[in-house]
C-alpha cells in the first residue's frame, strides 16, 4: 500500500445478499465520534457502509444501505469505490463522501473489450496509487488482464490488455497484485489439464497504467516429493515495500492435496526480478484448512491468512513468516481480509458474518460487538480516514 493513500487493500475471492438488522441497531461508537475508517461490504442487491470507530465498532453510514447496487468485488482510492457489475460486463464506480455515503459516479461496459469471451470476469485491483484499475476476463480460453485509468470524475478509459498466455481452464486464478514501486505486478495461477501446476505472471506497468507481460515467470519451489507440485490456488498480498507472499498447497499427480499448506515469500529487485529464499525445509505451514485469501496488513509487519478459520503470521518481508496465532474462529469459512490503519482487521466469513480485531504484533482482541451479521455478503473493502 502506498503510504501516502488511505484506502486499504483487502485479499481476493467472489460473491454471494440481504439487511442488517444487527449491525444497525446494536452498535455504537465510542467516545470518539470522529470515525477512523470506512468499510462497505457487497451484497448481491446493495452496497452496506459502515463508520469504524476508534475501537472498532461499527455504525451504519447515512444513507446505508446503498440500494441497486450489484458488485461482485470490491476496491477503494480514497475518492471512489469500485467494483465489477454482477452483469458480468460492467465496472462501476461510486463517489465517497465525506461521511461515507455513496453516489453513483462512472461505468463502463469492459466485457465490449473481450471479443471472445469465455466466461470469467473479475477479479479486479487497483495500483498502488490508486489511479489504475485492473480486470482479469478470459478470452478465447486465455487469461487477461485488463487496464483502465481511473478519471477525476470516476469514469474510465480502457488502456488495453494483457495476454498472460496462460490457458483459462485453471483451477485458481488469483488477483493481481501491484508492487509498492508501482512498476511490477504479479498474479498466481494453478493448473489445469493444459497448464499443470502452479505458477507466477509477472507483468511490468508502464508509465500511463497499462500492464504489460514479462517473459520472467518466478519459479516456485520445488516440492519435497518429486511428483508433486505446489498450487498457490487464489493467495498473492503485496507489502508496503517490494516483497509478496502466497500460500503453496502441494498436490500429487492426481491433484490431491499431499500434506499442509505452506507460505512462501518473494523479494522483489528493481529491475523486477522475484526471488525466494523459501523451501519445503523451513515454509511454515498454516493452521487452517483450505487457505484460500490471505492479505499484508498496511504497517507489513502482520499476515493473515483464511480458510476454516483465519490465522495470523509475523511477517518479515523476504524472510520466512513466523508462526503468532493459532487458527481463531474455527468453523467459519474465510473468504476475504481488509485491514485499516488503526490496526483494524476485517475478516468476511462466506456464512455472511463480519469480525472485526484489533491486531497488533504482540496482541490480538475481537471488537465489542463482533461477529456482524451481514447475509449474502460476498465482498468487503476499507477506507481509513
Amino acid at each position: 500500500m502506498n503510504r501516502s493513500l488511505n484506502f486499504a487493500v483487502c485479499a481476493t475471492l467472489l460473491f454471494a445478499g440481504e439487511a442488517i438488522a444487527q449491525t444497525a441497531e446494536e452498535a455504537t461508537t465510542n467516545a470518539s465520534s470522529s470515525p477512523v475508517a470506512y468499510v462497505y461490504v457487497a451484497r448481491p442487491t446493495h452496497v452496506d457502509g459502515f463508520a469504524v470507530a476508534a475501537n472498532g465498532k461499527l455504525t451504519p453510514v447515512p444513507g446505508s444501505p446503498f440500494a441497486n447496487i450489484a458488485l461482485t468485488h470490491l476496491n477503494v482510492n480514497n475518492n471512489y469505490l469500485f467494483g465489477p457489475g454482477a452483469d458480468g460486463a460492467s465496472i462501476n464506480s461510486y463517489s465517497i463522501a465525506s461521511n461515507g455515503s455513496l453516489k453513483a459516479a462512472g461505468s463502463v461496459n469492459a466485457q465490449k473489450y473481450n471479443s471472445d469471451n469465455c466466461g470469467g470476469f473479475g477479479p479486479t485491483s487497483l495500483d498502488a496509487t490508486g489511479t489504475t484499475l485492473y480486470n482479469i476476463v478470459n478470452s478465447e480460453c486465455e487469461v487477461l488482464v485488463q487496464s483502465f485509468k481511473i478519471e477525476s470524475n470516476g469514469e474510465f478509459q480502457y488502456l488495453g490488455v494483457a495476454d498472460s498466455g496462460v490457458p483459462g481452464d485453471l483451477f485458481g486464478v488469483s488477483n493481481v497484485a501491484v508492487l509498492e514501486n508501482n512498476k511490477f505486478a504479479f498474479q498466481t495461477l494453478c493448473g489445469g489439464d493444459s497448464f499443470p501446476g502452479g505458477g507466477i505472471v509477472e507483468y511490468k506497468r508502464e508509465s500511463n497504467g497499462l500492464l504489460a507481460v514479462t517473459s520472467d515467470r518466478p519459479e516456485i519451489p520445488p516440492t519435497k516429493k518429486p511428483d508433486d507440485t505446489y498450487c498457490p490456488y487464489f493467495t498473492i498480498a503485496t507489502d508496503s515495500s517490494d516483497h509478496f507472499a502466497m500460500v503453496l498447497s502441494p498436490l500429487d499427480d492426481s491433484w490431491d492435496q499431499d500434506g499442509p499448506d505452506a507460505i512462501a515469500t518473494y523479494s522483489v529487485g528493481s529491475n523486477g526480478a522475484a526471488t525466494t529464499k523459501s523451501t519445503y525445509e523451513d515454509m511454515p505451514s498454516d493452521a487452517v484448512d483450505g487457505a484460500g485469501t490471505m492479505s499484508i496488513s498496511p504497517s507489513s509487519k502482520l499476515l493473515a491468512i483464511g480458510g476454516d478459520g483465519f490465522q495470523v503470521f509475523h511477517f518479515n518481508g523476504g524472510s520466512q513468516v513466523t508462526k503468532y496465532s493459532g487458527a481463531i474462529q474455527k468453523g467459519n469459512n474465510f473468504i476475504q481480509f481488509c485491514w485499516d490503519s488503526d490496526n483494524h482487521l476485517f475478516a468476511l466469513s462466506d456464512n455472511g458474518k463480519v469480525f472485526v480485531y484489533t491486531v497488533t504484533p504482540t496482541t490480538i482482541t475481537e471488537a465489542s460487538g463482533s461477529p456482524y451479521s451481514i447475509p449474502e455478503a460476498g465482498s468487503i473493502i476499507a477506507l481509513s480516514k
